[in-house]
Order: C-alpha cells, then structure tokens, then sequence
C-alpha cells in the first residue's frame, strides 16, 4: 500500500549518462507533497525489473529503451513506474524510463517536441484537450487495436467511448486511455448519522445540509473546489450547469466531446439560459454558506480539509486516492463516502452531470519505438497490471476494475469514477478553450465574491464567448 505523501525515498539503480538538469532514480511509493505542489523541478526515473506480472507476453524487442513523460504524484508517476516496473520484469531487455516533470514543464515539452517532431520522447501522459491541435503529430492507434483483438475488446469495452472518445480524433484513436477521474460529492458518514442528515445527492439537499452542518460547527457545512487561478472555478460551474440541464451553446452535446465542428459551428451562446442561471443562483446561495477558502481551493486544500476535520461535505475531484486511505488519512478514512456528482433543478436528468478530466499514452509519430511502446501501454491498462497500478496509486479508466476495485472502502471512490467518466461534461476541445474557461471562471467569480448577481454574470459570459467566438470565426 501506497505511504504517506509527505515522504519520499529515492533509490539509484543506474548512473546518469550525460549532464542534465534531470536526476534518474526510481522512488520508492511516496511522494512529498510540498514537492508535488511545487512542481517545478523535472525528473527523471529511470526504472529497475520488479517481480510481479511475469506472465505478460509483449513485443519482442532488442536491447530496447523508451522513454515516456509524466507528472508527479502517485496518479501518475509511480502509477507508471510501477507499470514499467512489472513490464521489464516481464521483457528483460527493455529499459524504460518515466521522465517526471512539473505540470508547466510538461505541457512545456510536449509542445515543443511535437513542434520539432522530437524522437527524444515514445509517449507522452496526454491531457484529451491539447488532441484537437496535436494529432497530425501523433500515431493513430487503429491498425495497432486491431493486431490484438482480445485486448481490443478488453479496452473498448471496459473504458467507456463518452470518456475514452475525447481522445480520438476523425476516426482515429490517439491515445492508450489509462487513467481516469471527474468531480464527485463526498461526505463524512459519521457526522450526517449524528445529525440525521440524508445523502447529498442533488444540490438542494447539499445546500439544506450545509445549514445544519455549519450549525454543528462552523464552516464545515461546504466547501468546494473554486481555485480561480487555475479555471476549478470554472469547470466547477460547469458541472452544476451541466447538472441543471444546461449547456454552453446549441450544439454542446455530449457526443462532440467539448468541440466545435468548424462546418456547423457553435450554435446560439446559450450561458444565459434559464437552466444555466438556476445553476448560478444555486451556486451564489451555496457561496453564501460555504467554506470561504473554496476559492482558492484546488484538489490538495480540499482533501487536506476533510483530513484535518474542517469540512464535512463537498463537491470536488477525486482527492488523489488520499481521502478513504488509512496511512494517508488515519482519522477519517473509514467515515468518507464518495457517490457520483449531484443533480440540480426540478427536473434532473439522470446520467447527466458533473465534469470530467483525466489522461492517456499518447506516442509520436517520430517516435522510433511505436509498436513497443504501444505494448508497454496495453499492459499499462491490462488485467494483469492492475494491481501494480492501483496499489502505486493508480485511477484506471476500466470500469470493470473500477467497480470491482470499488468494493472495498480504500477504493470506494472508484465507482464514482466509473458513474463520474459516463456522466460527466467534457473539457473544451477547441483551440480557444483556456480562455473560454477563463471568461466563465471570472463571471462566475464575480458572482461568488458578490460582485455580480446571477443574471449579470450570466450576460457577460454570453457576452464574452460572442466577442471570443466571433474572434475565432465560429460565429
């Protein structure tokens, strides 16, 4: 079982072959969280043989080498590492290396060597909004799913095509979908017994209960995840205009996956529609009784508030495996419950709420290893590997092992994940989309800071996805 992310060890296993600002090690399954948070220094592990899924049979490959690059943080890099671990048990003459970087430095490299068409990198942990500008540089996996029908079937039936779809493209797949997480509600089950209070399942009732809650003690009754710097706030809003039955514009359906068809175009701005103003007077009644460092909360200030006993019920992410984890949460693990995100409005529509987010294996076209890196990324997501990859802190995209996962409390929040990744709204896929989400994060934020009441920062989103579409040529 994972330790706490507050240590780390680091073990060398192998020198240093030039000078560069990147270390080779293999850590042990800890990361430090001031380390994470700061993010700012790249690494690089290089990784050793470990004794577990010896049964794989993968590509045959001589003195082979790849080289795939990550974030820190038990989600994604020891996730991978002990991926990589269990595949070189498997095929001895491959050496693998999980190249770790901060987030600005990742998203930094994988842009500039798909600019330079960089054979440097065989995969990279791809975030499905940068696929709409990236794919002519990235292998379509199609030919590659079909050499293998039996796991072919095991990954398009596990992980669900309204999650693993956002990183296809025009037919083509373009990524190994490994990994998965959405927002979702949790709760401490302790506390609603002591008071009574029922299931947190749409936002009305979370809101009736934050009233007793904060009664109880105060500002434990809300908290959410609002960092305004970052856009939560705005893919907060999102997900409660989502769960209120509204959308961005006309043609924001489910099935384009955050994207504009250049052809048909947006559709009419729709983000002062009844639906999507029911969710601002929702949330500006919920900003009046929550925890007010919401909004500067992102997924680390809200999991280290349920840890720490401040709050007792939000709307967040998937609190990074270290909310229902004894050695992560010794206090409160056994009393947190996870359920899927909550519905809104009178007439709520089932399976049609929250947001979604996660990452795949993407490979480059100048990637001169493409079929053995995508075997590395097949096991990545098997059956066999599943183990290795959940206890290193893993969230796979496979709803089976999801659900079966989710038995056990540790890793109940994994069938909100598997509710979270079929229901949940996409990211924008569209080239514009940071500043789309910038404009609802600062109306929205005008909003909850009482700077603006729902209907105003409801026109000015409007207003200013016009202005951004119209720029862009949409509308």
């Amino acid at each position: 079982m994972a330790r706490s992310t507050d240590e780390t060890d680091a073990k060398s296993i192998s020198p240093s072959s030039s000078d560069t600002s990147d270390t080779r090690s293999v850590p042990d399954q800890g990361l430090s969280r001031r380390k994470f948070l700061g993010g700012s220094v790249a690494t690089g592990v290089a990784l050793g043989a470990a004794s577990s899924a010896i049964g794989w049979k993968g590509a045959t490959a001589q003195s082979k080498r790849l080289v795939v690059t990550t974030m820190p943080g038990p989600r994604w890099e020891q996730a991978l590492t002990a991926s990589a671990k269990a595949y070189m048990a498997a095929n001895p003459d491959v050496e693998i290396e999980i190249l770790v970087s901060g987030y600005a430095e990742h998203y930094q490299r994988i842009g500039t060597s798909l600019i330079e068409d960089s054979s440097d990198f065989d995969a990279h942990l791809f975030d499905a909004a940068l696929i709409g500008q990236s794919y002519p540089k990235l292998v379509a996996l199609n030919d590659l799913f079909d050499a293998d029908p039996d796991w072919k079937d095991h990954y398009l039936n596990g992980v669900p095509q309204a999650y693993r779809g956002s990183w296809d493209w025009d037919g083509g797949h373009y990524s190994v979908v490994h990994d998965a997480n959405c927002m979702m509600t949790w709760w401490r089950t302790d506390i609603f017994d002591q008071l009574g209070l029922p299931e947190p399942a749409s936002f009305e009732q979370i809101l009736e209960n934050t009233l007793v809650l904060n009664e109880n003690k105060p500002e434990s009754g809300f908290m959410t995840c609002a960092g305004r710097a970052n856009w939560f706030l705005g893919m907060t809003f999102t997900g409660m205009m989502h769960a209120y039955g509204g959308r961005w514009y006309e043609n924001d359906s489910m099935d384009r996956f955050g994207r504009i068809d250049p052809e048909e175009g947006p559709g009419e701005i729709l983000l002062d529609s009844p639906e999507v103003i029911a969710a601002a007077e929702m949330l500006q009644k919920l900003s009046n009784v929550w925890n007010p460092t919401s909004l500067n909360a992102l997924e680390f200030e809200n999991a280290e508030a349920f840890k720490n006993d401040i709050s007792h019920q939000q709307v967040m992410w998937s609190g990074f495996m270290l909310l229902q984890n004894p050695a992560e949460n010794p206090n409160h693990h056994a009393d947190l419950l996870s359920r899927d995100f909550p519905v809104g409005g009178p007439n709520p529509v089932e399976g049609r709420s929250g947001m979604k987010g996660g990452f795949g294996l993407a490979i480059p076209k100048a990637s001169n290893n493409i079929e053995l890196m995508f075997d590395f990324a097949k096991f990545t997501t098997s059956a066999e590997n599943a183990e290795n990859f959940i206890l290193a802190g893993g969230q796979p995209s496979n709803v089976s092992l999801l659900d079966s996962w989710g038995e056990q409390h540790e890793y109940q929040v994994f069938k909100s994940i598997a509710l979270g990744i079929a229901n949940g709204h996409h990211l924008s896929q569209f080239p514009e989309g940071p500043e789309f989400f910038q404009i609802i994060t600062q109306h929205i934020g005008d909003l909850v800071t009482g700077a603006a009441g729902p209907e105003e920062a409801c026109k000015g989103m409007k207003d200013d996805v016009e202005i951004l579409f119209q720029r862009s040529g949409y509308i």
